[in-house]
């Protein structure tokens, strides 16, 4: 495990810095996912990379608007609950 952080490291940073890091990691999950899946890629939608790029920067952009330790992790476990109910959803039982 990491060691604990005494500050945010968002909080001294640009936003258009931490938008820069958010599309990285985006990106870098896309080539992931391209690379170590590629039947998996050919067999979706063209838009699915371009999906999750988005996705995966408006989830780092939304866990940064706070740092108060109580939101955050009362937005980790709704983001919990609503995942195992997507997934129910289209896979049941399947959690």
């Amino acid at each position: 495990m990491p060691p604990a952080l005494t500050t945010s490291p968002s909080s001294s940073w640009s936003r258009d810095l931490v938008c820069d890091i958010a599309m990285d990691i985006g990106k870098e999950v896309a080539v992931h996912i391209e690379t170590m899946y590629p039947a998996a890629v050919e067999a979706t939608s063209k838009n699915m990379l371009q999906s999750v790029r988005g996705c995966v920067f408006n989830e780092i952009i939304a866990a940064l608007e706070t740092t108060d330790e109580t939101a955050i992790r009362a937005r980790l476990q709704r983001h919990k609950a609503l995942q195992r109910a997507r997934i129910a959803a289209v896979r049941p039982g399947k959690r």
